[in-house]
């Protein structure tokens, strides 16, 4: 091999190099900001044996939403004939595992289905900091100990019915799970911002369903759920 195919071979090698090294600081860029397995062993054993479990979500679109095609997509699945958004079908499977009651948050306004327009208005949305009016709250919020909030990222942060839902209710005492389902940055900062603004809960991370990997999704629920000894 002449010297010439040499420095082209080591220019690519080194390119490819960077690049992987770059996609995968991209990739992690806000691991630092999830919990450590030691904090989140230590939630998790601080739930009582007889305590009431709650999963809470908001998921978009909405499979009943009149415009949306009863197909699968980015943001929907179609199991056992029945249309999910991603986050309400993590929610559903999840429920049923844990013998929870199941809470859906949804917004008087409505959203876009078309992804571009989604993103364009929930862009200015999180930029307001504004607070959506929910169609319902939870009846008797009082009698749960144990409450799964679970969401899809929007710009790098929960959508703001989450943050309207979470105004509502008093979590002193209580212990949140946080699950989400999302497009390669799992919870970015929303633990930490979850615990912020409750600092006399105990907040916990739960999983993260990748929307790519969500026909997945129940077996990799089993397995944090098994592993967190929430069921056999």
């Amino acid at each position: 091999m002449n010297m010439k195919k040499k420095i082209v071979l080591g220019v690519l090698l080194a390119v490819i190099i960077i690049a992987a090294v770059g996609t995968y600081m991209y990739r992690h860029r806000f691991d630092k900001y999830e919990q450590s397995q030691k904090e989140q062993t230590a939630g998790i054993k601080a739930i009582g044996k007889d305590s009431r479990f709650l999963v809470a979500y908001f998921s978009w679109p909405s499979p009943d939403y009149p415009d949306l095609d009863a197909t699968s997509g980015a943001s929907n699945v179609v199991k056992d004939g029945h249309l999910y958004g991603n986050t309400e079908y993590v929610a559903d499977i999840l429920s049923k595992k844990l013998n929870a009651d199941l809470f859906r948050i949804e917004t008087v306004r409505s959203y876009p289905t078309e992804p571009k327009a989604l993103l364009d208005e929930t862009k200015v949305e999180n930029a307001s900091h504004m607070r959506l009016e929910l169609k319902s709250m939870v009846e008797n919020f009082s009698d749960y100990d144990v409450i799964f909030i679970g969401y899809p990222l929007w710009w790098y942060d929960m959508p703001k019915a989450i943050y309207s839902f979470l105004d509502r209710y008093d979590f002193s005492g209580k212990t949140i799970v946080l699950f989400t389902t999302h497009g390669g940055n799992r919870f970015c900062r929303t633990v930490p911002t979850v615990r912020k603004m409750f600092p006399k809960a105990n907040v916990v991370q739960g999983p993260a369903i990748y929307d790519r990997e969500i026909d997945k999704a129940e077996q990799s629920l089993d397995e944090w759920l098994k592993d967190n000894e929430f069921i056999n």
